[in-house]
């Protein structure tokens, strides 16, 4: 297939700008980097805006539908995003972190250039153009360095259209695993009200009353190993899982040590304590022995009296989670501090109650995680597909049977 230039198939490549002061509270919006979604699409909910008169005066910077967005610096560098025809804001403008690349459809159709551009093959290619240290980026000479497989255009098209297929799979399946936590908290309110508020009027305690312990992990800096005994730290705390795919390791002697101060178990509660992620939290599902460094707090239930499941969606609850963010510190990082956590008020309705809200997100979480699993069979159709498009191609046949898979 052959490759040619980015420019050659370009009617502009341009970048956008603030006014001197910056974005204002109203206005026109204005994009950056941070509007730009994961999945190629971009944030219709724009909290920046530049003022109307600054953006009638633009030359460049303005939004066509079709347009195809990239981040040129920063620590999301490359991230491509695409304006599709039904994007609802018709006045916006992109600020000096987002070039604008329009397509010249006579040579190109512009979802097949977005698709490639966001393809494995095609970060390699905007990144080659990739310089800096600190805060690196890329250059208008990206135009020159991407090089762009060219096959005729209906050929184009169709491969577009085979893509956005799987892609609308993907966000389908997506949208099914944020429908089941949407339903969970849902399920948490109507059957325990607002636990700030108390409107049933549970009895409330303090959480240390209805704990065995509430402690943290390692704060000194243990002699990490590339094997061993598994060390746990913030990152490694996600939304439904304890994450062993990327974790450190200590040494059997380091692991006695630190486990005898802080021994996780299952049905045990970890909180985030500090960082990017703080107040993120998860109630531990897995027997896998690990021990935890300072930024993550262990709650361990009083089971006749608490349930970690529970505990789990009280604490993401967003009204109970600005009491947490309360007890963050004063200094620069905020952080949830231990003595301040084991005084926080909790509502303690029956264990009854909480056993069979349990036993509602078990069932839930288990659904959930078949969704992820097709989602990931998603993702991999979409990424063997996507590879053999820009490598040379497919033919409608052999489309119909990757569909079937």
């Amino acid at each position: 297939m052959k490759k040619e230039k980015l420019n050659s198939i370009l009617i502009s490549l341009e970048s956008g700008g603030r006014p001197k002061g910056g974005a204002i509270e109203s206005g026109i919006s204005s994009i950056g980097a941070e509007h730009l979604n994961d999945d190629g699409t971009v944030k219709t909910d724009i909290k920046k805006f530049v003022p109307e008169d600054y953006f009638n005066k633009l030359k460049t910077g303005i939004i066509k539908k079709e347009d195809i967005l990239i981040v040129k610096d920063g620590a999301t560098t490359g991230k491509v995003s695409f304006i599709n025809k039904d994007y609802p804001l018709n006045k916006v403008a992109v600020n000096e972190h987002v070039f604008i690349i329009r397509i010249d459809q006579n040579k190109a159709f512009p979802k097949y250039v977005f698709n490639y551009l966001r393809s494995v093959e095609g970060q390699k290619e905007i990144l080659s153009d990739f310089r800096g240290a600190t805060v690196g980026g890329i250059s208008r000479k990206i135009g020159e360095v991407v090089l762009v497989p060219l096959p005729p255009l209906e050929e184009q098209k169709h491969i577009a259209a085979v893509l956005s297929k799987a892609e609308a799979l993907i966000a389908e399946r997506k949208q099914s695993i944020q429908l089941l936590d949407e339903y969970l908290k849902s399920t948490f309110l109507e059957m325990f009200g607002d636990p700030v508020k108390n409107e049933k009027g549970w009895e409330i305690q303090a959480l240390a009353e209805v704990t065995i312990k509430v402690t943290d992990g390692e704060h000194l800096n243990p002699n990490i190993r590339d094997i061993g005994k598994h060390i746990l730290m913030a990152k490694d705390i996600q939304e439904d899982k304890v994450d062993f795919s990327q974790n450190k390791f200590v040494s059997e002697i380091d692991f006695e040590k630190f486990t005898k101060k802080c021994k996780p178990e299952f049905g045990d509660l970890l909180l985030v304590s500090r960082g990017a992620t703080i107040g993120r939290c998860v109630s531990l599902k897995s027997t896998i022995p690990f021990c935890l460094m300072g930024s993550v707090i262990l709650i361990k239930p009083n089971s006749e009296l608490l349930n970690s499941d529970f505990l789990n969606y009280l604490f993401r609850n967003e009204n109970f989670k600005k009491i947490l963010v309360k007890t963050s510190g004063s200094s620069a990082q905020q952080a949830i501090y231990l003595n301040d956590l084991k005084k926080i008020k909790t509502i303690n309705p029956p264990i009854s109650l909480q056993t069979q809200f349990a036993q509602i997100v078990e069932k839930t979480e288990a659904l959930k995680a078949q969704y992820k699993e097709h989602l990931q069979e998603l993702e991999q159709l979409y990424g063997a597909l996507s590879q053999r498009a820009f490598r040379g191609g497919f033919s409608k046949t052999e489309v119909k049977r990757k569909e079937k898979v």
